[in-house]
């Protein structure tokens, strides 16, 4: 059975200047490198933190239930795309792609789990086209992109000219042509270019400077929240200091957007996301924990707003669900901030919340039902709220 709600928040929207003067500051500079003006956070200017409610960045809440068959269960936590009409949750160990429509009705699987044709393993990127029909899935290490239909049906899949790693990708379905960013080991030729669906490059950016380690550990990001295409490398080993760019493709070229000054000698694991609005930068200290793999510790947030430049570190505080404890790991992608969770873990989060003398007799009879609603051994549970323009 699934269920979808709205959840109100229990605070009005807010503007950040008006609640944290004291808090808030100007943390940031434009400054023009070349013909390109790119936004410099200054990181030894904070020195603060602001607890700002997800309404702020977010509107109202979506709260959905999973399909409870067999076949529609998903386990653990996975990349959820979520557009206008359905919600696609991405493979996780054996599991394959789940799609659903927004009131959670599970519609079909995407793919196989396996190594055969049109089967894939661990993937790394994926998108939803609904005005199109298709999906597309990204696999690691593959010189391919996988292609169905909104019913489960395999296409064609679109060769890639190079192996891709990890890739971030964009699918032009109306025009036939693919963008594409990969992360850039040394002897990969480009690490973004636009290609058709017979896998021809149409054009490329090189390498150059945006070589990184054959490491695992660094990644290629991209969050999509703006009508840009972005670009993120994040270089865990050993960091340095990174960008995110825009690729213009008219120009073929990748434009600096924003950035953050570190010590030279302390430069920390560190990556950005472009909301409508706002900049949201993380941090974290390295740990190794093989020859190979080294990850990062929780990350620190901080927030740089567009027009004032004006920030601070952030506790991100999912007041939708009157929650005292800021996120830790937000899914912000897409134009959506999503949570997937397990029903039991959201429990504990309702119960957490309901416990808090800050809350509202409103919200906390709000969040009881919520919670005794929930069936401990049910299918995930979907929560979205679409990111204000």
């Amino acid at each position: 059975m699934c269920l979808c709600a709205n959840v109100a928040t229990g605070m009005s929207s807010i503007k950040l200047s008006n609640n944290y003067p004291d808090k808030e500051k100007v943390i940031a500079t434009t400054q023009k490198k070349g013909s390109d003006r790119v936004v410099v956070c200054d990181f030894s200017k904070m020195n603060d933190t602001i607890s700002l409610p997800l309404s702020y960045l977010a509107e109202e809440m979506q709260i959905v239930k999973l399909d409870n068959r067999d076949e529609a269960l998903v386990g653990g936590r996975g990349r959820t795309t979520v557009t206008d009409s359905y919600i696609l949750v991405s493979n996780k160990k054996q599991t394959p792609f789940r799609l659903f429509d927004r009131k959670g009705k599970f519609i079909t699987n995407i793919g196989t789990y396996g190594q055969g044709p049109n089967e894939y393993q661990n993937t790394y990127d994926e998108q939803l086209d609904e005005k199109h029909n298709r999906i597309y899935i990204l696999p690691w290490m593959t010189r391919k992109i996988l292609v169905f239909d909104l019913q489960g049906n395999a296409y064609n899949p679109i060769p890639l000219p190079w192996n891709v790693p990890k890739g971030q990708f964009r699918v032009n379905t109306a025009d036939s042509l693919v963008t594409v960013t990969t992360l850039p080991f040394e002897g990969m030729p480009s690490v973004v270019w636009v290609q058709d669906f017979k896998g021809k490059v149409k054009q490329s950016v090189s390498t150059h400077h945006f070589k990184v380690p054959r490491d695992f550990s660094n990644e290629v990001m991209a969050t999509r929240n703006t009508d840009a295409y972005d670009v993120m490398l994040l270089v865990a080993t050993p960091t340095r200091k990174d960008t995110l760019y825009h690729y213009n493709q008219k120009e073929n070229r990748l434009i600096p957007r924003f950035t953050t000054t570190y010590p030279e000698d302390k430069v920390p694991i560190h990556s950005y996301m472009e909301l409508p609005g706002c900049y949201l930068g993380s941090v974290q200290s390295p740990v190794k924990v093989s020859e190979y793999i080294t990850v990062g510790s929780k990350p620190t947030w901080y927030i740089v707003d567009k027009k004032t430049m004006k920030g601070n570190y952030l506790h991100l505080m999912n007041d939708f669900l009157g929650s005292t404890s800021p996120e830790s790991w937000p899914a912000i992608r897409n134009g959506y901030y999503v949570m997937n969770i397990e029903p039991l873990e959201l429990k504990e989060k309702l119960e957490k919340a309901i416990a808090s003398p800050k809350l509202s007799k409103e919200k906390k009879k709000e969040l009881i039902k919520l919670s005794e609603s929930l069936d401990e051994n049910g299918n995930n549970v979907v929560l979205f709220a679409k990111l204000k323009k």
